[in-house]
């Protein structure tokens, strides 16, 4: 098995910061009781304005692909509410050692 980290930045829509971060919100709370969840923490900038980050590891590929097809993280990721102003590119990466 090899675990999986994602560094994600995202960018609320102008207006939208605060229905953003709660939305965020609850991602994380569902997506943390996933059982191939190893972390999964929603971060918010201190330097810019509408930006939040999500740093998150997953115990393998199967995980983060059961964790794509998710109602809850389809649904945000369609952003039927427009809180998003671009679409989600998160950078897969492998710890240093």
């Amino acid at each position: 098995m090899k675990e999986i980290t994602i560094f994600c930045p995202i960018y609320a829509a102008p207006g939208k910061k605060d229905a953003l971060r709660e939305a965020l919100k609850s991602l994380a709370e569902k997506t943390q009781k996933e059982a191939g969840n190893i972390c999964y923490r929603p971060h918010e900038a201190t330097t810019e304005e509408n930006k939040f980050m999500i740093y998150e590891q997953w115990r393998d590929q199967a995980a983060l692909d059961h964790h794509m097809q998710q109602d809850y993280l389809v649904e945000f990721l369609a952003d039927k509410a427009g809180l998003l102003a671009d679409e989600i590119r998160g950078t897969i990466c492998s710890e240093m050692k």
